[in-house]
């Protein structure tokens, strides 16, 4: 993976150590060689994630309302084989809001949700945006649970958004993953 220089001008001017770019134009044109790092509030779990970010996608069902403490929740779609951690999350299971098993994984420091997954054998999770480093030029490309929506959030017209969620929501994470 390769590492992001950071100049002494501070945090706006980190850039891709192969192509140069600025960090949040990598995002938006895609640059697959990003060191892709976050973590809790309090540090005490970090994370890394190898290869391109994924698409993320916002959730505004009442489990990630409660969970983000906001009107939705932006996450992204990863692979667990690419993610690498420090520290020791701590893990409960709960009901999702479609009646499926979540198993969420947060610091037991602070308390910050890091991400969540169906089961332990699952190649797939949701990572919150919000505990990335730099979020910069994340936008979500799909919209669930909108029936649950709170009032004032407008979508753009060219987003999908799902009144529930897709009938096949892990294929439907799985192609965010692809993008």
């Amino acid at each position: 993976m390769v590492r992001l220089r950071q100049s002494a001008k501070g945090r706006g001017a980190e850039r891709c150590a192969d192509c140069r770019i600025a960090r949040s134009a990598a995002f938006e044109e895609g640059c697959l060689n990003l060191a892709i790092t976050g973590g809790c509030q309090c540090s005490a779990v970090r994370y890394s994630l190898e290869g391109a970010l994924p698409a993320a996608y916002a959730c505004h069902c009442g489990e990630c309302k409660k969970q983000s403490a906001s009107a939705f929740s932006m996450s992204v779609a990863i692979d667990t084989a690419n993610l690498r951690w420090t520290g020791d999350p701590a893990m409960f299971e709960t009901v999702a809001f479609s009646g499926a098993r979540k198993l969420c994984y947060f610091c037991a420091n602070c308390g910050t949700r890091l991400w969540h997954r169906g089961s332990e054998d699952s190649a797939a999770a949701s990572l919150k945006v919000g505990t990335l480093d730099d979020p910069a030029g994340i936008e979500p490309m799909g919209h669930l649970w909108v029936s649950k929506m709170q009032p004032g959030i407008t979508i753009a017209k060219d987003v999908p958004a799902f009144d529930t969620q897709p009938d096949d929501v892990a294929a439907w994470r799985t192609s965010l993953v692809k993008r």
